[in-house]
């Protein structure tokens, strides 16, 4: 469960740019639309994950790495911000 905590506005606006930008078809997005359930194919999953990395420096660790932690656009930026922290 996401905590109760605002998300940071400039990784909440850059997630949600990168996500209208790359997937069109997801637009209206909402804070919980659902991106792995067909939303997003294994391709697009890859671009978001080299979206993370160079955007903001994160380096997803196949050990510690749940991919349901980017299920939705929330998750995302959750993901985000507990990784840069």
């Amino acid at each position: 469960m996401l905590s109760e905590r605002k998300a940071d506005p400039d990784v909440s606006e850059a997630v949600f740019g990168y996500l209208e930008g790359r997937f069109p078809n997801l637009v209206p997005l909402s804070a919980t639309t659902p991106l792995l359930e067909g939303a997003i194919d294994s391709l697009g999953f890859l671009e978001l994950i080299m979206f993370l990395s160079e955007r903001f420096g994160i380096s997803i660790d196949d050990e510690n790495f749940d991919f349901m932690e980017l299920a939705t656009p929330a998750g995302i930026t959750a993901f985000v911000e507990r990784t840069t922290r």
